[in-house]
């Protein structure tokens, strides 16, 4: 093996350590080989993982996009609004009600 490799101390349940021990012996290697393939495959199927998670999040963002220019080109151009200052003017007018039922009540 020409890539260099670092000492880990790991502990172990009593069964796993027995089951990794048989295994290694049946297939006539070391515990620590073994421990470095099954270290290797679960990395990999780790990042494999989050490669799916990822592509299906960015085919999810594709179908949002694609759906905001369907609309986009049905209705034309997108709506002119400030948010900020429209939450503003109903807090206002929600407030202006308040007071007024309060003087009649």
């Amino acid at each position: 093996m020409s890539e260099r490799l670092y000492r880990t101390q790991i502990l172990l349940e009593p069964e796993q350590q027995r089951a990794l021990a048989e295994l290694a012996r049946r297939e006539g290697r070391s515990v620590s080989d073994l421990v470095r393939e099954m270290v290797r495959a679960q990395l990999a199927q780790r990042s494999e993982a989050e490669n799916v998670t990822r592509a299906r999040q960015l085919a999810a963002l594709d179908r949002i996009r694609e759906h905001r220019e369907a609309l986009l080109a049905r209705r034309g151009a997108p709506l002119n609004i400030d948010i900020t200052e429209l939450l503003a003017e109903l807090r206002e007018e929600r407030d202006e009600r308040n007071l007024a039922a309060n003087d009649r009540g």
